[in-house]
């Protein structure tokens, strides 16, 4: 065994590399530039009435986040698709006036093929995000943003979850006529302040990891921006650790998620962004009350441990893509630690064809 072979070694190489492949994708922006001024063109001429988010796993989180920065960037509505209209029930249910966005790190799946060959059959426009320019989605849609992620080679999306999160941010910020001056200089702020995080995680999560290696399940609670973080650490320790884990906003914890929280089972809370971090606080006095293991991803640097991992001047907007750092490399270090091989889950593989 090499240090290249051994059990999650390709996840933890791609979670370090991530600062590095931002200012990847901050260098070439060509594509992501483009998307952004044909969404202007079409949001100037009255023609854009929203936006349709088409994805799967972590794509999937990716574009939750995405939905949420659409509307408070541009304005206008942002759903997510349902790709069984058309692979399913061969319904094809799209307003020309909205443009169909899919998110796709292979850019394989055959039913986010179908979504935009069914959302064009309708003259909606699309834009596809993939990690390979010569994928399926990427040729079929109007336009394709490149996500500059490189190969990656751990079937746990790491490096290509957050470039996904960071061009989606570009090409919105661009359709929103924001100063690319502006956004870059924050960008390159956003990977050094990464490089900090991705460091301090590798050395937390080992700890954190010997403390939950006996858990069966977790609950992971965020608020706007930090419910798709949410989703997709849940997801993480999922695929990686065979833990039943559960994502949700704080606004739903209490609809019912909150009676699978018994004595010792991990809950983490993030309390990175500002808006939104009270109603997740709200939640801490009665999941302490029932004696739930509390972790705290936060900002919070007078505090030990996750609850002071996050940066403070990162923007709300930008935070999601460091907010995930954390529950990255505590996935690879539990599954690690349970046996399992984060890099080649049992009965996953990287390209994952729905229809």
């Amino acid at each position: 065994m090499t240090e290249w072979t051994a059990p999650g070694a390709l996840m933890r190489r791609e979670i370090a590399e991530q600062p590095d492949r931002w200012l990847d994708l901050l260098a070439d922006r060509r594509a992501v530039d483009e998307a952004g001024r044909f969404t202007a063109e079409l949001r100037a001429a009255g023609r854009l009435t929203g936006l349709v988010f088409a994805a799967r796993g972590s794509s999937d989180h990716a574009s939750i986040y995405g939905q949420y920065l659409a509307q408070w960037l541009l304005g206008v509505p942002a759903a997510m698709a349902t790709p069984s209209m058309a692979t399913v029930y061969g319904r094809h249910v799209h307003d020309p006036k909205s443009c169909l966005v899919a998110v796709s790190q292979s850019g394989a799946s055959p039913d986010l093929l179908a979504t935009v060959e069914s959302a064009r059959t309708s003259g909606s426009p699309t834009i596809a995000f993939t990690n390979d320019p010569d994928s399926p989605l990427a040729r079929a849609a109007d336009l394709h943003v490149p996500l500059a992620a490189g190969p990656e080679r751990s079937v746990a999306a790491t490096k290509t979850y957050t470039a996904e999160l960071l061009a989606l941010h570009l090409w919105l910020r661009a359709a929103a006529g924001e100063p690319s001056s502006l956004v870059d200089e924050e960008i390159f702020a956003l990977a050094e302040r990464g490089r900090e995080v991705v460091r301090r995680s590798a050395e937390l999560a080992p700890g954190l990891a010997e403390r939950l290696v006996g858990a069966e399940r977790a609950v992971l609670i965020g608020r706007a921006f930090g419910a798709a973080t949410a989703r997709e650490g849940a997801l993480k320790l999922m695929e990686t650790s065979s833990i039943a884990a559960s994502g949700w906003s704080a606004a739903d914890v209490k609809h019912g998620p909150l009676a699978a929280v018994t004595p010792g089972t991990p809950v983490f809370c993030f309390l990175g962004e500002r808006a939104g971090r009270e109603s997740v606080e709200a939640l801490l006095p009665g999941l302490r009350a029932r004696r739930a293991d509390v972790t705290v991803v936060g900002v919070d640097a007078a505090r030990p441990g996750l609850a002071g991992i996050l940066p403070a001047d990162v923007p709300d907007a930008l935070l999601p893509v460091l907010s995930i750092v954390p529950l990255q490399s505590l996935a690879l270090e539990l599954s690690v630690r349970k046996g399992f091989d984060p890099d080649r889950p049992e009965g996953l593989t990287k390209v994952t064809h729905t229809t």
